[in-house]
């Protein structure tokens, strides 16, 4: 008996524990892309959004992100190996970064990976700024997402 009083309890204690916590998941994937003469960019992001809400009233907002920025030279491959100094940077609403070497320029080079981080993110309708400037020449173009 005293069992059987035990198994209820806890049964009852978990439903309210789910009916007292509740949470919402909501995931974004958002591909911004442009390109200039000579060079394109991806920058492709992945989101999670977590609201938890107890009794109704929201206490706590989670996300976490990741993303790839990927450069593209759109002239032949081997003229890379060339450039003497490549500089290139993106900045969007929520952040950036930038990069700068000497050259010879390697593919495997032209790529950021954000395994994971929390915080902000860019949303769909941002625009990520991305400035390449290689012996002495320089181009701006703009990453948008399109629909």
């Amino acid at each position: 008996m005293l069992k059987i009083w035990r198994t209820t309890m806890m049964f009852v204690a978990m439903i309210f524990l789910l009916t007292a916590c509740n949470t919402e998941t909501i995931k974004h994937h958002y591909t911004f892309e442009g390109e200039a003469s000579q060079w394109s960019a991806s920058y492709v992001q992945d989101v999670t959004e977590k609201y938890i809400s107890k009794k109704g009233k929201p206490t706590k907002h989670e996300t976490r992100e990741s993303s790839v920025f990927q450069l593209i030279y759109k002239g032949e491959q081997s003229d890379l190996g060339n450039i003497k100094l490549l500089k290139y940077s993106y900045k969007g609403t929520a952040g950036g970064a930038s990069r700068s070497q000497e050259g010879p320029v390697y593919l495997k080079d032209l790529k950021f990976v954000n395994a994971g981080s929390e915080g902000s993110f860019e949303r769909e309708d941002s625009v990520i700024r991305v400035e390449v400037e290689w012996d002495g020449q320089k181009e701006q173009f703009d990453l948008r997402v399109h629909k």
